[in-house]
């Protein structure tokens, strides 16, 4: 810490010769002037001190017919010296500093650790309404009040806690066991063979949907401020959001932009004949099929249909067993 001090004050490594040096530390020492490590030489000694000390020496070494010069120079000061006229530079690091420490008070980066069941599309939604999301500053984030209401909200979550890295709102998440559902697991370990029964409706007036029309909206953040570029914002039947921000060395920045896509959608109606709607009430059940019996092998299956003049109720029973 001694050299750091000594460092940031500036201080020199100087020489005196031709005169008598014991006498000359003799009244520095005698008058409280500081010099360290003072080294004899063939010529008189060398010492270190600090700048300010050293203007003074002049006087003294003059006294006792000798005089002293600078071998090196060391410290802040002198690294700062050349600067000395460019009022530029320090008023540029003042407002690095001052810019810095503005920046570290807004909320960089959400990041979500620890969710399994719950999506974190979900909690980021849940996040963004409670004043949690980039360019928002800390300040005017209530942690503790979003936790609480949190695990009011989500019945899955049994502990949540927002901690401050830096820029990052690190949201971990602790999640509920899950009970077993599933009551008579234990009693069908051994038994591979199930009876199962599907049932799927297929409507004979069906609507053809087709895209009329797509816009595109977009809006600019910087930090806490939203900027629409547009002046009227119309939504489709089908909406989609994409969100791109500025990222330096990994750190995602609160400036960005949000790209709003709107599909408009035109339907036209079309009358299924008979066979078209059998067709449609069977791909419907081979669906179903691939989604339930996914892992299962089925050795039976009994299917039957019952047709009006709007819709096709198709049933069908099977016997599977485990693969």
């Amino acid at each position: 810490m001694i050299g750091l001090f000594r460092w940031m004050y500036g201080y020199v490594k100087f020489s005196f010769t031709g005169g008598f040096s014991e006498n000359f530390l003799t009244e520095c020492f005698s008058d409280g002037i500081e010099i360290r490590d003072v080294r004899r030489t063939d010529e008189g000694f060398v010492a270190y001190c600090n700048l300010k000390t050293y203007k003074k020496l002049h006087r003294y070494a003059f006294r006792h017919g000798g005089k002293v010069r600078i071998i090196k120079k060391r410290g802040l000061p002198i690294i700062l010296l050349p600067l000395k006229n460019r009022i530029g530079f320090f008023v540029g690091m003042l407002a690095f500093v001052v810019i810095i420490s503005f920046l570290s008070c807004f909320v960089w980066n959400v990041e979500i650790v620890g969710n399994d069941r719950i999506s974190e599309t979900s909690i980021s939604s849940y996040l963004e309404n409670h004043n949690l999301k980039r360019g928002v500053m800390w300040s005017s984030v209530e942690r503790d009040a979003i936790c609480w209401d949190m695990m009011s909200e989500f019945d899955d979550l049994s502990w949540v806690h927002i901690n401050k890295i830096g820029t990052t709102a690190r949201v971990e998440i602790n999640e509920t066991r899950l009970a077993d559902k599933d009551g008579d697991k234990d009693k069908l370990k051994g038994i591979n063979v199930f009876r199962k029964e599907l049932e799927v409706v297929a409507y004979r007036e069906q609507k053809d949907i087709a895209v009329k029309e797509i816009r595109t909206y977009k809006r600019i953040h910087f930090f806490s401020l939203d900027i629409p570029l547009y002046l009227k914002k119309e939504t489709g039947e089908i909406s989609q959001q994409s969100e791109k921000y500025l990222t330096v060395k990994g750190i995602v920045l609160p400036i960005g932009i949000t790209e709003y896509e709107e599909r408009f959608l035109t339907s036209s109606s079309k009358t299924l004949t008979d066979k078209e709607l059998l067709e449609l009430a069977e791909r419907k059940l081979k669906y179903q099929e691939q989604e339930q019996f996914d892992g299962f092998e089925i050795i039976n299956k009994t299917q039957k249909h019952k047709m009006d003049e709007d819709k096709c109720v198709m049933t069908s029973s099977y016997i599977i067993r485990r693969k």
